[in-house]
């Protein structure tokens, strides 16, 4: 007997909405009665593609093409199918481009009609390239001529909104923030056509604003909001923060190093913290990156006292990267979370260049100390050594590997060669480090 067909429609819709999205489309072959119940029961749409996108780029551009064909198709037929009035989430996640611009903008549509919570449209590109990128449509906004929205009442249930390789402008960014009424996240990565942006107003909900590797944005303006995080990542901008009263965790950083053109690198410290001069005395956490970043022993650092967590990214290499530290570790008196992100230039040049030692000044609240980038490098090792020196307080040290932070394996010979290295440096850590630690400390090589 078909014992299951017997449920209630809304136990049977609470069992379907517990399943992937394909696992609840594939009830549809057990019985009659199942066939179209994924369809009005399936609250959360995530499309996640069958395999993961970085073994996507090794295969032929024919290959790449049918299975884009093939994953654009599968959404087509669900959205065409699903007769549900609501959906929570819809995340799409492929390497698309304009050649589906129409298939996209239904989806859209559907997604908005449907009253989505969240909206993640992720296309990303291989290598990273921004070629062809699909563009936000302005009319499903009512932004053009002769257009008017159809689709309001969806916009104010978004409260997610997420774009990775999706070409939008300010202008539609501005709209949503001032239509969307319980809107509190947004993220944009790989932009090009966002140049400036502004957020501002008391009736904004937005909470956490992500930026992320935009190329052509040059302004942000931040005022009058309950701002709670702003993450930047990417090239230097001009970043213009006023009455934020809530906002207590901000990202600068460059993944990149673009910023050494457009700003000397001696001034990098002073520019950021000139930026943030106005909220620094409320940051509980922040990140930043001083790769680039030349120390000036004169440079009074800002005293930060409500800084609770704090992630750097530092040049292992650069041969005041001790000093530096220990000035944020200075500024900071009240820190309780330290993560040290070490980068080290492929430059042979730089493999025998050592580091000076700084002058001992003891940390007293820091109880956690992640070291990301680990290596098998001297000057990796100094910068470990100088945090159990120093943090008398520390009660756990967590050793992350350079190639298991920083790179992501795959199935290729690379991708061996790879996970090789990175079982090196977790022995040399444990070689290295592991007796040092005192007793007192717990010690965790990821």
């Amino acid at each position: 007997m078909d014992r299951i067909s017997e449920l209630p429609h809304e136990i049977l819709g609470s069992i379907l909405s517990l399943l992937p999205l394909k696992e609840a489309v594939a009830t549809s072959v057990l019985s009659r009665h199942l066939r179209y119940a994924w369809a009005w029961s399936t609250l959360t749409l995530d499309f996640d593609p069958e395999e993961t996108l970085i073994g996507f780029k090794y295969h032929s551009r024919t290959l790449q093409n049918k299975k884009s064909h093939r994953y654009v198709n599968w959404v087509n037929r669900v959205v065409e199918q699903h007769s549900g009035p609501n959906i929570k989430l819809f995340r799409a996640c492929f390497d698309l481009d304009r050649r589906f611009t129409s298939s996209v903008d239904k989806w859209i549509e559907f997604a908005l009609k449907k009253r989505v919570q969240v909206l993640v449209l992720d296309f990303v590109k291989e290598y990273g390239v921004n070629k062809d990128s699909y563009m936000f449509p302005r009319k499903l906004l009512g932004l053009e001529e002769g257009f008017a929205s159809r689709h309001c009442v969806g916009l104010k249930s978004l409260k997610v909104l997420s774009f990775n390789f999706v070409d939008v402008t300010g202008e539609i960014l501005e709209h949503f923030l001032s239509v969307c009424p319980f809107l509190e996240r947004l993220s944009v990565s790989f932009v090009e056509k966002l140049v400036n942006l502004r957020v501002v107003g008391p009736s904004i909900a937005l909470k956490y604003l992500k930026l992320d590797e935009c190329d052509d944005l040059k302004r942000v303006e931040i005022s009058d909001t309950n701002l709670v995080s702003f993450i930047h990542t990417g090239t230097a901008i001009d970043l213009l923060l006023s009455t934020v009263p809530s906002l207590v965790e901000v990202a600068i950083t460059s993944q990149r190093n673009d910023i050494a053109r457009l700003c000397a690198p001696t001034a990098f410290m002073r520019l950021a913290f000139t930026q943030l001069s106005g909220c620094l005395y409320q940051l509980e956490t922040l990140m930043i990156n001083t790769q680039v970043a030349e120390y000036n022993k004169d440079y009074t650092f800002p005293i930060l006292p409500n800084l609770k967590h704090l992630e750097l990214t530092v040049e292992g290499d650069y041969k005041l990267s001790l000093s530096q530290l220990s000035s944020f570790m200075k500024a900071s008196p009240y820190l309780q979370r330290l993560a040290l992100k070490l980068r080290f230039w492929e430059n042979p040049f730089n493999e025998g260049r050592k580091i000076k030692k700084a002058v001992k000044w003891p940390h007293h609240y820091i109880k956690v100390v992640e070291v990301l980038g680990y290596c098998d490098r001297t000057n990796a090792l100094e910068h470990v050594t100088f945090l159990m020196e120093h943090v008398v307080a520390l009660e756990k040290l967590v050793i992350v590997p350079y190639w298991s932070w920083d790179c992501h394996h795959s199935g290729s010979e690379s991708g061996k060669r790879e996970r090789k290295k990175e079982a090196k440096e977790r022995r040399h850590a444990n070689m290295h480090l592991k007796n040092r630690v005192p007793s007192t400390v717990e010690f965790v090589c990821l």
